[in-house]
């Protein structure tokens, strides 16, 4: 069958037409694509306001020790998660290599409240099953305090400083009296779930913390109490027992 030259033009501008239609299709694809990889990146780190990798590595209570398979026990299950009623246990991303989806607790963002909860919820003993009565056998971490930085140290040395000056006969600068009234502290001391293992308070007045950091089950509500109080770098604060590797 013969086809006349106005049918061929027909033919050739409806294909030119689908053609320019499945290219702005494609386009139009390729743009959602583009703009969708935009808004959900498939690295979680990324995303704006995604936490970033603490700087300490402290794992939740019970957490078994690295050279007895702590990685490998862990089945990145987040039932200790879900049983932290406090929102203490979070879980690292994919950028933290090995570690992806295992727990860690930050006390910069929220301190443990040892209830042993996630232990009792860990199906593989990944975190080994304990009490409340047992939470001074936990070593989360240790501690460290700043005495420069404690605010009834800081109270105590200004009361010593001023001593000495009205043994001298001079007065009391008044540049030192605010200082002096935002001290005594001790809420480290109260806050603390082994007070009197772990933190004692020195005879006196000023509430002044004495540490044992082979007493602390680096819970880190010293730490974090602290923050609030000092409104700054803490005073005290929980450090690791375990490396990154």
């Amino acid at each position: 069958m013969s086809v006349s030259r106005r049918d061929m033009l027909r033919r050739t501008a409806q294909l030119g037409a689908t053609s320019i239609g499945l290219g702005a299709a494609t386009l139009a694809a390729q743009r959602l694509l583009r703009d969708g990889e935009r808004s959900y990146p498939v690295n979680r780190s990324e995303q704006a306001g995604s936490p970033s990798r603490p700087d300490r590595l402290i794992r939740p209570p019970g957490a078994l020790d690295p050279d007895d398979g702590f990685l490998a026990a862990c089945i990145r299950c987040y039932r200790c998660q879900d049983a932290c009623e406090f929102g203490a246990i979070q879980f690292f991303t994919e950028q933290d290599g090995k570690h992806y989806h295992t727990p860690y607790v930050d006390p910069a963002t929220k301190a443990c409240e040892p209830c042993m909860k996630c232990t009792e919820h860990c199906p593989t003993n990944a975190l080994a099953p304990m009490t409340v009565d047992q939470r001074a056998e936990i070593r989360m971490a240790t501690v460290e305090l700043r005495e420069d930085l404690c605010l009834s140290y800081k109270a105590k040395r200004i009361r010593d400083e001023q001593a000495m000056m009205m043994e001298l006969g001079r007065e009391p600068t008044e540049s030192e009296a605010p200082v002096e009234r935002r001290g005594p502290c001790g809420e480290c001391y109260m806050f603390c779930p082994v007070r009197e293992r772990a933190i004692k308070l020195e005879p006196g007045a000023f509430l002044a913390p004495l540490v044992f950091p082979d007493k602390c089950i680096g819970c880190g509500m010293c730490e974090e109490v602290c923050r609030v109080i000092v409104r700054g770098e803490p005073a005290i604060k929980v450090v690791p027992l375990r490396e990154w590797s």
